[in-house]
């Protein structure tokens, strides 16, 4: 069974997600452990010289100018972790999202500055190893430490009674185990790997409108994009141009307009900014996962612990907040190239893509348009801005800011989720007005047509009103679609 070693180079997010997904043992390097025992060492020497250092013989928080008596440490650090893990009732986070949180745990400690008992990192990487997940909730961090969850996950490792055999907690270990930004982070790490299939699928949806559209497609081209400096668009571009290689759309003569609607013309420059956006937060989380957030960090080669407040995780909400409101402006124009392929003035084809001008029929007589608009304004709600709203006075005052980053990361997952059902919606507004228009497979982008093919028989085209329809199957199918183009494409990359 492969191993992911931690310790050894900086983690990315990928090999995280893929670990998560793969269920994968971890280890830690030797390189690591030395690092661990090097700041641990210092740890013990506060301790016995009795000088007052945050965290490790004071109280935290409102209360760190009260001291904590050396012989009271360990029931002290005990009475942390409980007292932080208050439960929450409401969401509880998924399995992925503990056992991401528990990798980045880790990692945080083999970075060496923490000062974490090394035994308590083992059993760290045990538990994990064993493969049973607690249950945490999803609510208690404002994104200055994710204090509540990671509590209750000290708590669950702490409650195992190796933990009392190792006579751990010993100093620290409470506030090196609650002080970082884990599980915000792992939850991150988590929508990063299906941003990069949802890309996929809002470039495939908007491929498949240019094609039920009849659009002019020489506007999204890479010869169009060549004045440009913009790497997103350029490589929007060269996508799109894969998705329609084989399409007779790329016949100059099989335009329906001289200029399209802006929704169709400005496919590639959205969603190329959209792929900017998700480079950037895959950097920021890159840097996080490499980056020490436990305050006070223990600094072995000067023997000293540094007060600092590397926990803030403003450059990640940041950076989340922007990817969110790029996801609203996507499915956005996503809506306007569903709707005007059913309005005869633009599409040319019967009103709602019904059949001879019926009064039954068509995607409108089954109200998908209806369900896309619900949708896409609730990811449009979603891309609010998080960084700035107060926390209040927390702690007395002395933690009076904070990121909200578990709340933002929160919305950016509840976006992804909608983002696919828009997408397949548009699909599949796509494949019926192609239908409509009498064309045949072979005219549409030849990676469009498995996709095509495979959607079209679950369509009740001709069959409006028979039954219920339900888009569950359209959703999960075109999705496998997406992740297989996304895989498929990676490859030749």
């Amino acid at each position: 069974m492969p191993t992911l070693i931690i310790g050894e180079s900086p983690l990315s997010p990928a090999e995280v997600a893929q670990a998560v997904a793969n269920k994968t043992r971890i280890d830690i390097a030797p390189a690591a452990m030395t690092r661990l025992k090097a700041a641990r060492a210092v740890v013990d020497r506060i301790v016995a010289d009795g000088t007052p250092v945050y965290g490790v013989n004071t109280g935290v928080g409102s209360q760190k100018d009260h001291a904590v008596p050396q012989a009271d440490i360990p029931r002290y650090n005990r009475d942390l972790i409980r007292a932080h893990g208050t439960r929450v009732p409401g969401p509880v986070a998924s399995d992925d999202a503990v056992r991401a949180s528990l990798i980045l745990m880790i990692n945080e400690h083999c970075l060496g500055h923490s000062g974490i008992s090394p035994k308590l990192v083992m059993l760290l990487v045990t538990k994990l190893n064993e493969g049973v997940i607690p249950k945490i909730d999803a609510s208690g961090s404002v994104g200055a430490s994710d204090l509540v969850p990671l509590a209750q996950i000290g708590d669950w490792v702490l409650s195992d009674p190796r933990a009392e055999y190792m006579q751990l907690p010993g100093a620290k270990d409470a506030l090196s185990l609650i002080n970082c930004n884990a599980f915000s982070l792992a939850h991150t790490v988590l929508c990063l790997a299906d941003l990069r299939v949802l890309l996929t699928a809002l470039e495939l949806s908007a491929a498949l409108s240019l094609e039920g559209f009849r659009a002019n497609v020489d506007a999204s081209l890479p010869k169009a994009a060549r004045t440009t400096a913009r790497a997103g668009q350029n490589s929007a571009s060269a996508f799109l141009a894969k998705l329609l290689e084989g399409s007779s759309l790329l016949d100059p003569t099989s335009a329906r307009f001289l200029q399209d609607p802006l929704s169709f013309r400005n496919v590639t420059q959205i969603l190329g900014a959209v792929r900017e956006c998700r480079d950037w937060l895959d950097r920021v989380v890159a840097d996080e996962i490499a980056s020490g957030a436990v305050n006070p960090l223990i600094d072995p080669g000067d023997g000293v612990a540094r007060s600092h407040g590397n926990m803030d995780a403003t450059r990640l909400t940041l950076s989340l907040d922007m990817m969110r409101q790029a996801l609203g402006k996507a499915v956005d124009v996503c809506g306007e190239r569903i709707h005007k392929q059913q309005w005869p003035a633009f599409s040319g084809l019967p009103i709602g893509l019904a059949k001879d001008e019926t009064p039954t029929g068509g995607v409108q007589f089954l109200n998908l348009g209806h369900i896309a608009a619900s949708l896409i304004a609730s990811v449009k709600i979603w891309a609010a801005p998080h960084l700035l709203h107060s926390v209040g006075q927390v702690a007395d005052g002395v933690e009076d800011t904070a990121s909200n980053a578990v709340h933002a990361v929160s919305d950016l997952a509840r976006q992804i989720d909608a983002g696919f059902k828009i997408a397949a919606l548009e699909a599949a507004v796509s494949i019926w007005a192609i239908r409509r228009r009498g064309l045949s497979e072979s005219e549409i982008g030849s990676p469009l047509r498995p996709v095509y093919a495979t959607l079209v028989q679950e369509l009740p085209i001709e069959r409006e009103g028979h039954s219920v329809f339900d888009l569950a199957v359209i959703v999960t199918r075109f999705r496998a679609s997406a992740d297989r183009l996304c895989s498929e494409f990676d490859a030749e990359v």
